[in-house]
């Protein structure tokens, strides 16, 4: 199973992404915990992705997807509207 952060709360990214937030008082994750129709760097398509942990920096939070089969490893960030996007950074 890939996701590992619970998904209660929606909320819908300016470029049609549907972010999931755990919700509560200690959610800080944010609409990062699972992201459908998110779009992946460097594919046409758009995948479901997920967070695998907390942010590691001010700017992207670790996440996974799978591509064709493959799990592949990267990144969130808010691209220049402050939407969201997945970029990869190992496939395999």
């Amino acid at each position: 199973m890939v996701q590992k952060f619970a998904a209660r709360e929606r909320f819908e990214f300016s470029n049609g992404a549907i972010g999931w937030s755990p919700g509560g008082p200690m959610d800080c994750l944010g609409p990062w915990a699972k992201v459908q129709n998110c779009p992946v760097d460097g594919e046409t398509r758009r995948y479901t992705c997920y967070a695998t942990g907390y942010a590691d920096t001010f700017f992207s939070v670790p996440a996974v997807t799978r591509i064709r089969g493959k799990r592949v490893v990267g990144f969130f960030i808010k691209d220049g509207d402050g939407a969201a996007k997945f970029v990869p950074i190992k496939k395999g």
